[in-house]
């Protein structure tokens, strides 16, 4: 794996190296869940497969590139132009070979391009992987209902952004993981410290997932990888200092309540769905709590992030090719928020110890900011709904 930086408050030394074995066992199970998800045909082959592709960040980590077959050793590499040395014994991106043989997904479009981009950092692709032709059958349209919750939430993110034209605008935090997540600590209700920060070679374009669970680590087993990436510094610091983080805080949650470590149920399939709600749903807190705390950068760039989930959505006005064929990933970044602030099935399916304090705090950003108080109260209308 690459070189390891222990996150903030994480004082217990890492392992010196997870064995092939346990590695392999790890992306054996991760990518068994990761063919497992709420849709059917064309849709369950598409994120099935990046799925796959989120598991071959986890075996890039495990197995080190292949560089030396030690796992978490801590020793760094630069990038992915070494030579892969010869394991001694089968590592993680021989699991996933394995789950991927057996499953046989044929096609899988831009998925597949990323699985096969990933899977080529150990190694020659096998044959039996997907190809890059387009999934055969129709995708499904976006729910009315989920219409209904993009015009809140589009709402919502253009006032943020025209309150932040009013509000001081600080300088971003450097692009250092460590110094985002510290950033965003303040403004996750449940906030955990406990993970360990990796530097992996692989670009954000095909790292897409870079919170999980591992196999060998402390705690809760949390891992965030450090990629490289074109964002913008203040776009990081959102996106790593509080959703990320918040991603971190959930899988941190399960842990401590006994779910399985690693891989976390909160990492794939129907999972992964509640774990999405509740890190758009502290997107949405933050977002209040930065107007408070007069942080117009951060404010500005949580409105922004609100519009793009909304516009992105298959049939939107700014539609984004990754999502065209996962309706069902797309509408949860929308709609799976406005449940879990509003009390709805999303709530009562994640922990009680994070749902309680976000909720709290929540309260607490209405009563002080009158315009998220009225979108709480149309949101919760909206929820109220659907339970119906």
């Amino acid at each position: 794996m690459g070189s390891e930086v222990r996150g903030p408050g994480a004082d217990v030394p890492g392992p010196p190296h997870v064995a092939a074995p346990a590695a392999r066992a790890w992306a054996v199970a991760a990518a068994s869940a990761a063919a497992t998800v709420p849709a059917a045909k064309a849709e369950a082959d598409a994120w099935t497969i990046r799925g796959w592709a989120d598991v071959a960040v986890g075996c890039l980590a495990l197995d080190g590139s292949g560089l030396d077959g030690s796992g978490l050793d801590g020793s760094g590499f630069a990038g992915s132009a070494r030579r892969p040395a010869r394991r001694e014994e089968p590592g993680a991106f021989s699991g996933l070979d394995d789950v991927v043989r057996s499953v046989r997904v044929v096609s899988g479009g831009q998925h597949a391009a990323r699985l096969r981009q990933l899977r080529r950092f150990g190694g020659p692709v096998p044959p039996w992987y997907p190809d890059t032709r387009p999934m055969a059958g129709p995708i499904r349209a976006i729910r009315e209902v989920v219409w209904r919750a993009a015009g809140l939430v589009g709402e919502f993110g253009e006032r943020l952004i025209a309150v932040a034209a009013r509000l001081p605008h600080g300088a971003a935090c450097p692009l250092v993981s460590a110094r985002q997540l510290a950033w965003g600590i303040r403004y996750r209700p449940s906030p955990s410290q406990e993970h360990v920060t990796l530097r992996l070679p692989a670009a954000r374009r095909l790292a897409r997932r870079t919170w999980m669970c591992l196999p060998g680590l402390p705690g809760p087993g949390t891992a965030i990888a450090e990629v490289p990436s074109s964002a913008t510094p203040i776009a990081q610091q959102i996106w790593r200092g509080i959703h990320e983080g918040a991603h971190l805080d959930h899988l941190s949650s399960l842990a401590r309540f006994g779910c399985p470590q690693a891989p976390s149920p909160g990492e794939f399939g129907a999972g992964l769905l509640l774990a999405e709600s509740y890190a758009m749903a502290v997107e949405i807190l933050a977002s209040v709590e930065c107007i408070l705390a007069g942080e117009g950068r951060a404010v500005g760039q949580l409105g922004a992030g609100l519009i793009e989930r909304v516009t992105r959505l298959p049939g939107g006005s700014n539609p984004a090719p990754e999502f065209a064929d996962l309706p069902t990933l797309a509408e949860v970044y929308v709609l799976g928020p406005l449940e879990v602030l509003a009390g709805g099935p999303a709530s009562a399916a994640l922990p009680a110890e994070i749902t309680r304090s976000l909720h709290d705090r929540w309260r607490n950003a209405c009563a002080a900011f009158p315009p998220a108080a009225a979108f709480g109260a149309a949101v919760g209308e909206l929820v109220g709904r659907l339970a119906d």
